[in-house]
């Protein structure tokens, strides 16, 4: 829900230059809902494919409409919440293959994607440096922690790592953002879902403008892995290098993601 999220309130701030915050609690209720046929709904997480068909059919309100509450999770929005609602529907969403052209070609396209991923024990590198490195020989033999959603929103050609913004907050990686091995998420066994929202109720996007400055390689301050210890140094990164081959919404969600 974090991921959808994240990527209507981008391509709305494109189509309408205005910065709006939407329920993820909304969303992910009715996720479940679709998944699972009930509203007897717990936290059980959903597939991506019925948060796509949750927003075409219900929408999402606004944050102030049905606030991020850990005690509202598995409670059914409100009826006005429903009927806010209803004015803020997508009408286009596409797949996207596991495939580095076609992740490629969606964001240069100014579509950011939401991934479900296999994390492992070596993703929680990730909260100290900003890099996620690829599963090591003991990650695999431990086997995935669990599976997680993602917001991909750009990608550095010199670290050969797409950019992923995760949701758990400004103080996690590289200001919410970390940067995940091409390896890692064009791997159908590691990734196992890919969506992006190509349309928002009446309004259409595409690519706007672009930083190609790519020179610095994010990857080369990673240590040689030991299997059996998952520190990675810590480095620092100039914020508008990090940016760089990142679409807006890299940008112009930096200073949101504080806010939770």
């Amino acid at each position: 829900a974090h991921g959808f999220a994240g990527a209507y309130e981008y391509l709305n701030k494109k189509a309408h230059g205005t910065d709006i915050r939407v329920s993820r609690f909304f969303i992910y209720f009715n996720s479940r809902v679709k998944e699972f046929k009930t509203e007897n709904v717990t936290d059980t997480g959903c597939h991506l494919i019925y948060v796509i068909e949750a927003l075409k059919e219900y929408g999402t309100c606004l944050e102030s409409f049905w606030p991020y509450d850990t005690g509202r999770l598995n409670y059914k929005p409100t009826e006005e919440s429903y009927e806010q609602a209803s004015s803020h529907k997508i009408a286009d969403a596409l797949q996207v293959n596991i495939n580095l052209t076609e992740m490629k070609s969606c964001l240069a396209h100014g579509f950011p994607f939401v991934i479900n991923i296999s994390v492992f024990a070596s993703f929680g590198n990730g909260g100290n440096s900003g890099v996620v490195p690829m599963p090591t020989q003991t990650d695999l033999a431990q086997g995935e922690a669990g599976r997680h959603a993602l917001l991909v929103c750009g990608y550095s050609e010199e670290s050969q790592a797409f950019i992923v913004r995760n949701s758990w907050g400004a103080d996690w990686g590289e200001k919410g953002y970390c940067y995940i091995p091409y390896g890692y998420i064009t791997s159908p066994t590691f990734c196992h879902e890919a969506y992006a929202i190509r349309k928002v109720e009446n309004d259409d996007f595409g690519q706007d403008n672009w930083c190609w400055q790519d020179s610095q390689n994010y990857l080369a301050n990673m240590p040689v892995p030991n299997p059996d210890h998952h520190a990675i140094e810590r480095f620092q990164i100039d914020e508008e290098e990090a940016s760089c081959n990142a679409n807006e919404f890299t940008e112009e969600t930096s200073e949101e993601i504080v806010e939770g």
